[in-house]
C-alpha cells in the first residue's frame, strides 16, 4: 500500500506554483471537472518515501526531474544518491522540471501542460469519421458523451 492518495475522481498535482509551467497547469487541470489536489512544493515538501512511490511509478530518476541550468555548482553530469537529489529539490524548487499528476493507478511526470488533457475523461465516440460533405457530429449523443 502507498502514501500518495489515489482515487479515480480526484486529481492530484505535485509542482511549483510560481513558475511558468505551474500557472499553466493550473488552469489546465482546473477545467478537468474533476476534484484537485495541488501539492506546490515551494510551500509543502514531499516526503522522500512519496518521491521514491513517484519515481517507481513513472520509471525515472529524480535527477530527471530537475533543470539543472537552474541550479548553482550542479549539472546533470553530478553524482548523488537519490537522498541528495531530494534535497537538492526541497532547496532548489524552482529547478523541478514540470508536474507529477497522480490520477487513480496512473501516475505521470509532465512536462507540457497539453498532456494533462489526458486527465479530461473526453470521449469521442459521438464523432463519426465522414467525408468532406457530411457534417460533423458534435453534440452529446449518449450520456457518456463528454465534450471540451
Amino acid at each position: 500500500m502507498g502514501t500518495m492518495s489515489r482515487d479515480e475522481k480526484q486529481l492530484n498535482c505535485i509542482y511549483v506554483s510560481d513558475s511558468d509551467f505551474g500557472k499553466q497547469i493550473d488552469g489546465y487541470l482546473k477545467s478537468s471537472k474533476k476534484n484537485i489536489l495541488f501539492k506546490d512544493i515551494k510551500d509543502k515538501t514531499v516526503s522522500e518515501t512519496q518521491w521514491h512511490e513517484i519515481l517507481d511509478a513513472i520509471d525515472a530518476e529524480v535527477k530527471d526531474l530537475l533543470d539543472f541550468s537552474l541550479i548553482d555548482n550542479l549539472d546533470k553530469n553530478s553524482c548523488f544518491s537519490s537522498s541528495d537529489y531530494i534535497k537538492i529539490i526541497e532547496n532548489n524548487p524552482e529547478a523541478f522540471r514540470g508536474a507529477i499528476i497522480i490520477n487513480g493507478d496512473n501516475t505521470s511526470h509532465v512536462t507540457a501542460a497539453t498532456q494533462v488533457l489526458e486527465y479530461f475523461d473526453v470521449d469521442s465516440a459521438g464523432l463519426e469519421k465522414t467525408f468532406n460533405s457530411e457534417d460533423i457530429v458534435t453534440k452529446q449523443t449518449t450520456d457518456k458523451d463528454s465534450f471540451i
